[in-house]
């Protein structure tokens, strides 16, 4: 029997969820600048975190009320990145 020779790491093709492209982002956000689609980028969001980030920030993500259902991580940071480009309410 002869050996195989060792797997080098990393080398998997299916090594885990792939952050999202700027398609994917712009189809789950809707139409925003470019920097804001960097900015997503950067931190290596799947499309499924941006999904989720982009549910909260709409106000769908069903556990707004919920304590301790807030985003956190990659999730969290997409949000405050949409939030941030959210207008700001005139004053009354």
């Amino acid at each position: 029997m002869t050996e195989r020779p060792p797997i080098p790491a990393n080398t998997h093709k299916n090594s885990g969820p792939k952050p999202a492209s700027a398609e994917e982002i712009r189809r789950i956000v809707g139409d925003v600048d470019d920097r804001v689609i960097r900015a997503i980028m950067e931190t290596g969001a799947t499309a499924a975190q941006v999904l989720e980030a982009a549910l909260w920030f709409r106000g769908g993500g069903g556990l707004e009320d919920e304590p301790g259902h807030e985003p956190h991580g990659v999730v969290r940071a997409v949000y405050e990145i949409l939030e941030a480009e959210e207008p700001a309410e005139p004053d009354a």
